[in-house]
């Protein structure tokens, strides 16, 4: 199984034509990356058994071409290269080429070539990187790269490849250093780096980002997106409403700011906005992409004003646009999930006990509470909530790609000392988040398909199963666009029925093996009884009582998931929302006849 840590970075970008795509670099095309990086059975694999997804890839080109004959950029001519070998020219010329129109293996074949004809030469290296980052083996680009750094100091597109890459594998503090080193007073350069440390959870830098480049140019729409992006990350709600109106009043990225609008969740609509935004939708000369768009921020707009019907309409619409654009092979994830659960049966070997007692991850679906249980975590003075983290899946695809095996067909063959090395691998990653206090939380959803790996890795962690009602879980993931190769299981009532039932069924048998370090937060149980919930949560957590996180809502932090505004509110009672739907929402919960309720069948232990 392989589980993309390379699909897309977890920046929120609420879908607003400006994101970070891990895979790829700056996507200047719609995202919506609501939710972590997520698993994607259905890219394409290379050579190496990595799964890239081609069409991004080639989006990714495109867009770096168009940004680079525009205004935005105005970059100055860098250093000059070394003459290349008459023999190599030709060669290094069609792997240029092959990168470019995204052929990998042609791309890989000049370069074994290459290498004899022209090694070590900065040409070469630089291509090198490319290609290994196209392949997903962004440690092995970012080495390239710095190697052409050495050779050819200054040089800004290698800079820009290598802050990419360094991005890509997790090292965002390095990448924007290294893109700040690239900066020419070029916005293209500037947007990227906003990106990056956005990515990096540095929202104030990043707003500080989106602000310089709206000082050089006010008009600019990307940067006015970044800035909202970033508001709403660091609880400035009403500044981020205002942007968006902004945008809409100037006619600029209409169905963008639309949605981002609306993604705030916490912003109502008054009856001229509510007609503004059904003409926009109506206007036919939208794309799909942006139909796609308008119809999630109706839904939202339908839903509040009481119209379940012609919610359900909008948020159809929509998910049929959007699951166009996605590869999703739900028979190929089920039969991973089953092959990850078969091949731990088998795992007796692992690291140190205590290895790991510094973390606590929070797993389950997108929208199932995962974010209000590390709000609540992050109010206690010994825990960072560092959101939502790709590199436990960074550090499981490195070893896949080192042994040549996907997750988990390797985990048999694991020693002791591999899994105390990945371990250790992990937590060096993540030092960062535990400068200034003793634990941090992961709050990556789609890490559950490693809870087993976990237990093995990081004997000494916590793993939080954070479940909500099947029905209200799945109806949130529908109403929600994710970014490019995101949570491509949920645009289809039926394919997010069976991914339910698949990660039900995983992790129960987990909580089952592991019922001391593995604990099943009810979403439901935590609003309706929030101090015992809490008090359970943080005895299970090794952590001792802080009345400061029964008013989580008071934390000041950036937040960057779906729900970032909603946890900045005090605590409602309930959030279910499907009961005031009807009938409309019939044929969507027939898919969820017979579903286990939310912690039936799990041993109460595990709780």
């Amino acid at each position: 199984m392989h589980l993309s840590a390379g699909a897309v970075w977890r920046c929120r970008l609420s879908g607003l034509g400006l994101g970070f795509n891990r895979s790829t670099g700056l996507s200047l095309t719609i995202n919506s990356v609501n939710s972590g990086c997520y698993p994607s059975p259905n890219c394409d694999r290379c050579t190496h058994g990595v799964k890239i997804d081609r069409r991004a890839v080639t989006g990714y080109y495109r867009a770096m071409k168009k940004a680079a004959r525009s205004k935005l950029a105005s970059r100055k001519s860098g250093p000059r290269y070394p003459p290349i070998p008459v023999g190599a020219v030709s060669v290094l010329r069609d792997v240029e080429h092959a990168l470019a129109s995204n052929n990998l293996p042609v791309a890989e074949r000049g370069l074994a070539l290459a290498m004899v004809l022209a090694p070590g030469h900065p040409k070469t290296l630089r291509l090198l990187g490319r290609a290994e980052y196209q392949r997903g083996d962004w440690a092995e680009a970012a080495r390239n790269f710095a190697a052409v750094d050495t050779l050819i100091p200054g040089d800004t597109d290698n800079l820009v490849d290598l802050g990419r890459a360094q991005s890509a594998n997790g090292e965002a503090g390095s990448a924007a250093a290294t893109l700040r080193r690239a900066l020419r007073n070029d916005a293209a350069i500037l947007i990227e780096l906003g990106i990056v440390l956005d990515a990096g959870g540095n929202a104030g830098a990043a707003l500080d980002v989106a602000d310089q480049l709206i000082a050089m140019q006010p008009d600019l729409a990307r940067a006015r997106l970044l800035r909202a992006r970033n508001l709403q990350a660091l609880g400035r709600i009403d500044d981020t409403a205002a942007e968006y109106r902004e945008l809409i009043r100037r006619h600029r990225e209409i169905p963008a700011a639309w949605f981002g609008l609306m993604d705030i969740k916490t912003i109502r609509l008054d009856a001229v906005e509510h007609a503004a935004l059904k003409a926009a939708y109506g206007d036919p000369r939208w794309n799909d992409v942006e139909r796609s768009l308008l119809g999630y921020a109706l839904g939202r707009a339908c839903e509040d004003a009481g119209e379940f019907t012609d919610a359900v309409e909008a948020f159809g619409m929509a998910n049929r646009l959007a699951r166009r654009r996605v590869k999703w092979d739900g028979a190929e994830w089920t039969r991973q999930i089953v092959e990850t659960d078969v091949a731990f049966e088998s795992v007796k070997e692992s690291a140190p006990a205590d290895l790991g007692s510094e973390v606590i991850f929070i797993v389950g679906l997108p929208r199932s509470g995962t974010t209000l249980v590390e709000q609540i975590l992050a109010a206690h003075p010994n825990v960072e909530g560092a959101n939502e983290l790709p590199d436990l899946a960074v550090v499981m695809e490195q070893e896949s790609r080192r042994r040549r095996l996907l997750f988990p067909q390797w985990a048999g063959q694991a020693t002791a000392a591999d899994w105390q090395r990945l371990g250790r691998e992990y937590l060096e990653r993540t030092s960062r988040w535990r400068v200034d206090k003793p634990m941090h939380s992961d709050k990556m959803p789609e890490n559950w398909p490693y809870s087993a790996a976990i237990r093995v890795m990081l004997p000494g962690a916590r793993i939080i199963d954070s479940r909500r009602d099947p029905v209200e879980t799945a109806w949130s993931c529908f109403k929600q666009l994710f970014g490019p190769n995101r949570v491509a299981y949920s645009y289809d009532p039926a394919e997010l029925a069976q991914y339910w039932r698949d990660y039900d069924d995983f992790m129960r048998v987990q909580a089952r093996t592991h019922p001391s370090h593995l604990r099943v937060q009810s979403h439901e149980a935590l609003t309706a009884n929030l101090e015992a919930e809490v008090r359970a949560l943080l005895a299970f957590c090794g952590l001792e009582w802080a009345a400061a996180c029964l008013q989580s809502h008071r934390v000041a932090r950036a937040v960057r998931t779906a729900s970032a505004a909603q946890v900045r509110q005090p605590l409602r009672r309930t959030t279910a929302s499907t009961a005031a739907y009807g009938e409309s929402l019939g044929a969507f919960r027939s898919h969820f006849a017979g579903s286990p309720a939310t912690s039936s069948g799990v041993p109460s232990a595990a709780r």
